[in-house]
């Protein structure tokens, strides 16, 4: 299909003229040939290359139908893509409800042979509004599969061995005992003075592996408030070791923007939905190992009077 078409001007049979007619014409023929080399382009031609130079990762200047003005196209960088998720964020409301509930799915993948077999478990955890009612957990029975099908006939051709032969998924839960001189629901809402709030009660060595260990389990395993959690995200994205980058996708295939701390092969994630600003993922970079979130929030649903583990 041709995407441009450039019609040429053609001029009209004329009787022979003199020299000061040849000139004048050969004026105006050179005159509308610089005019023809501009080539006028379809809306749906600008609007293709629009979309293009979006989708690089980078902007377009095209030219505007009938005018010599210039437009332009651009995509938002990670850092602005995550400054508007927590924006989202932090505009929700603290939630009411008896008990803050998360519920996620604790994933980790291992190679025993030639073949790749994945771990899961279901994990709940429960947290009082009244701080004596303390925190409950529930986790389900460990399952494990081949990865892939190239997996399960790798797996098959070795024998079919017990894929589950003792085979735990241990989790060690976070409480904010010395995280914080304050309750966690009353942790600030401005990035400066939550970092600040969270440095005042710890003397680590290593703040910024300090404050990144920490954020994980603040985000994970404790109520914090909407506002909070989104100022944690721009007190992470504020350290030097700290990355942001966009359209990274978690264990289970879902897309966001991330934070990802440290080099490989021990590079970590904590994946955010772009559009709600709610934690998608904590993972070990190359999916090795993942916490994949799939709800949290305060609910009047009751909670188990004990933990209990399958």
């Amino acid at each position: 299909m041709k995407e441009f078409q450039l019609i040429d001007e053609v001029m009209p049979q004329v009787p022979p003229a003199g020299h000061a007619a040849v000139t004048a014409a050969r004026a105006r023929m050179t005159g509308a040939a610089r005019r023809r080399r501009r080539p006028v382009w379809p809306k749906v031609t600008l609007a293709a290359v629009a979309v293009s130079a979006v989708l690089a990762g980078g902007f377009v200047a095209v030219p505007l139908l009938g005018g010599t003005d210039v437009r332009t196209a651009t995509i938002p960088r990670a850092d602005a893509v995550l400054d508007a998720a927590a924006g989202r964020l932090a505009a929700q409301p603290p939630g009411t409800g008896a008990w803050w509930r998360r519920e996620m799915t604790q994933v980790l993948r291992t190679k025993p042979a030639t073949y790749t077999v994945e771990q899961r478990v279901r994990d709940v955890l429960w947290a009082g509004r009244d701080r004596k009612a303390g925190y409950r957990t529930q986790r389900g029975p460990v399952s494990a599969e081949p990865l892939t099908p190239a997996d399960e006939q790798a797996w098959k051709a070795a024998g079919s061995p017990d894929l589950c032969d003792g085979c735990q998924l241990g989790k060690t839960y976070f409480t904010p005992l010395k995280l914080t001189r304050k309750p966690v629901t009353e942790l600030p809402a401005e990035p400066r003075a939550l970092k600040a709030e969270l440095l005042a009660a710890n003397d680590e060595k290593d703040p910024e592996a300090w404050l990144w260990g920490a954020a994980k389990w603040l985000l994970l395993d404790v109520e914090s408030t909407p506002a909070t959690r989104a100022a944690l995200y721009r007190v992470l994205a504020g350290l030097p070791g700290v990355r942001v980058e966009n359209d990274v996708t978690d264990i289970d295939g879902r897309t966001g923007v991330a934070l990802t701390y440290g080099q490989a092969p021990a590079r970590q994630q904590i994946i955010i939905d772009r559009d709600s600003g709610q934690l998608l993922a904590v993972q070990e970079a190359g999916g090795s190992s993942a916490y994949v979130v799939e709800r949290l929030g305060w609910t009047d649903d009751p909670a188990p009077k004990q933990s209990t583990f399958s």
